[in-house]
């Protein structure tokens, strides 16, 4: 794992079958999160590469809990997994550590969606998430401090240009601005943007995925590199729910450029994670 160039994270949904490349969701199943009681039913995935976009799946120790949408972080020789309300730490991908993860108050429970980690300048760390407050309906992106394996409890709201109903943050820091992606959940499609900070404002604007065969994607994430974005995407049809692993594109920082879509390889159907350079 140490050779490889690229980490990643994913889950994999562990109760149905993968079907010509594809597999149902179970969301019955997968967002019933028990707090960390032994299930594994959305199995976390580490993934290894030397090349972006075609991944094997690391043979570990994994943790027998529910883990979806994984966000990873390396901090000196610990690696963190932040996922939908919960958090873990490795040296080795044997042992493990859980976090505990606090119910939120302000946030209506089981509405707190898949956090990430986002790296500033000077060393920096924050989480960033999808939710929704008791008083509202819709989704909005919040963001808080990570410090020494500690999540922040002072949330603070993204703003900018955002839809009504947002969710599925990424936020990574280039050439001194912080660019955000994330997905309008009316459309289910994706939007790009930048600030000079954490919190905004955001100028967002729609990502255009040529090429693109399915009806909807979700949980987007950037891997910024030599002034270039590689963002991948998880793919689906709904009614019923069918994913069809993560997909990626390739652009400029300003989104004016965008390759076509292309698929990500594995041997699993991969699903709403992050890839990082090792």
């Amino acid at each position: 794992m140490q050779e490889a160039k690229y980490l990643g994270v994913t889950f994999q949904p562990t109760t149905v079958p993968i079907v010509n490349g594809s597999q149902q969701d179970p969301f019955i199943l997968s967002r019933s999160y028990d707090n960390g009681q032994a299930s594994g039913r959305d199995t976390l995935r580490i993934l290894i590469g030397n090349q972006y976009g075609k991944f094997r799946v690391l043979s570990a120790n994994y943790p027998a809990i529910n883990v979806r949408d994984p966000s990873i972080m390396k901090q000196g020789k610990t690696y963190y997994i932040i996922y939908t309300r919960g958090l873990l730490s490795t040296a080795d991908f044997r042992s493990w550590k859980q976090h505990r993860w606090s119910a939120i108050s302000e946030f209506e429970f089981s509405q707190d969606w898949a956090p990430e980690f986002v790296s500033g300048p000077n060393q920096e760390r924050f989480v960033v998430m999808s939710a929704q407050r008791k008083e509202s309906s819709y989704h909005q992106l919040y963001t808080t401090t990570f410090r020494k394996g500690e999540i922040g409890t002072d949330w603070k709201r993204i703003t900018g240009n955002l839809p009504e109903n947002t969710i599925d943050p990424d936020i990574q820091y280039a050439n001194g601005r912080y660019y955000l992606v994330c997905k309008d959940e009316r459309t289910r499609r994706l939007l790009l943007g930048s600030s000079k900070s954490l919190t905004g404002p955001y100028h967002m604007k729609k990502v255009r995925l040529d090429g693109l065969k399915y009806e909807a994607v979700e949980g987007p994430e950037m891997l910024i590199h030599d002034g270039k974005i590689k963002l991948m995407f998880d793919t689906y049809n709904n009614d019923p729910a069918i994913f069809y692993g993560l997909h990626y594109i390739e652009g400029d920082l300003d989104g004016s450029k965008w390759s076509r879509v292309k698929t990500i390889q594995s041997p699993i159907v991969t699903r709403h994670g992050q890839v990082i350079l090792n």
